[in-house]
């Protein structure tokens, strides 16, 4: 998918104003950064509306970046994502974040792609777009992002920054979450990026790649090594350095997509060993720590900050309810493993 894609996608109805506008009595009565809510839109009112194409003025791209801003700031501060919220509160988060994505989608659609301005502040929108996508589970808008990121780092003109390779390791990593067991999508995205931006000795490279072959061969205990905190290659821009605008949410996305893998290749893991094993020990032995080895390969242990971490008999608890494991008479510590159909 190309950057014209993002002209085609039509976020939702409406009449060319954003979800959550206001009248133009109120406009007059609020200053001019309530201006942004009402601001035209050329997609969406068919090239009707006087200044139908404001967005194509940087100086107004730059206003309605800031006013996205405070909207992004008011959501994180009003729902902050905990596993005690209700239902209500699920869904009032999920409308909240569904609107600064599009609102985003806006400014790259109508402003950047449509003016073809390119630089730093290019790259910010689609970058802060990319890691809110994730951090927001929204598959529909990481979809047009990530490969019209990708076609904008090919341009001639595009020259790569201090911290482009952790926003390529990010869009690798998306797509051997999204697209997990397959790898087709993950070579062919590392095949199309330039060298400038991903060269072939830096830390990212050699981390993601490394990464993707563990997952090939099923090496689940490496697995949870590579993706263990201290594994991530910070000096190399895996991990972004302190004092770029983006430096916490892309970090966030970053541990929000490991995170996101561990539960999929547990998953797998799980699945071979209820093949491969009749019984399973949870016992501590002196020399052969099977507890440990569980442990690893099922990575139930994480020190990613907000992963989950599992404890192993509360996870074997939880399977035999589910009828994947039985505890096994008269041994403590010991499960007999029920065969998957």
């Amino acid at each position: 998918m190309s950057n014209s894609s993002w002209r085609n996608t039509n976020p939702g109805r409406g009449t060319g104003r954003l979800r959550g506008t206001h009248t133009k009595t109120q406009l007059a009565e609020s200053g001019p950064r309530r201006k942004m809510e009402l601001i035209a839109s050329v997609s969406r009112s068919g090239g009707l509306e006087k200044d139908g194409d404001a967005l194509k003025d940087f100086e107004v791209q730059a206003e309605y970046r800031e006013f996205v801003q405070g909207k992004l700031d008011d959501l994180l501060q009003k729902y902050p994502r905990h596993h005690a919220e209700s239902e209500t509160q699920s869904r009032q988060r999920i409308d909240a974040q569904e609107n600064v994505l599009l609102l985003f989608r806006e400014l790259l659609r109508e402003g950047i792609i449509s003016s073809k301005r390119i630089g730093s502040f290019t790259l910010e929108v689609y970058e802060t777009s990319l890691y809110l996508a994730i951090l927001f589970d929204s598959p529909r808008h990481i979809g047009p992002v990530i490969p019209a990121l990708m076609s904008y780092f090919n341009l001639p003109s595009t020259e790569p920054h201090n911290h482009c390779a952790q926003t390529v390791v990010i869009s690798l990593l998306y797509h051997l979450v999204a697209a997990y067991p397959s790898q087709r999508e993950f070579h062919s995205n590392v095949g199309s990026i330039p060298k400038a931006f991903f060269p072939d000795d830096c830390g990212a490279r050699l981390w993601i790649t490394s990464l993707a072959r563990c997952i090939r061969a099923r090496n689940y205990a490496q697995i949870n090594q590579f993706t263990a905190l201290s594994a991530l290659p910070a000096d190399n821009g895996v991990l972004p350095t302190e004092g770029n605008r983006n430096s916490d949410l892309s970090r966030k996305a970053l541990y929000h997509l490991v995170d996101l893998l561990r539960g999929k290749t547990r998953e797998m893991a799980w699945t071979v060993m209820r093949t491969a094993y009749r019984e399973l020990s949870c016992q501590m032995e002196p020399k052969l720590d099977t507890r440990g080895w569980l442990e690893h390969s099922l990575g139930l242990l994480s020190d990613i900050p907000g992963g989950c971490s599992i404890n192993l008999d509360h996870w074997l608890e939880r399977e035999c309810t589910l009828g994947h494991v039985r505890r096994k008479e008269g041994t403590e510590g010991r499960w007999i493993v029920c065969k998957p159909r």
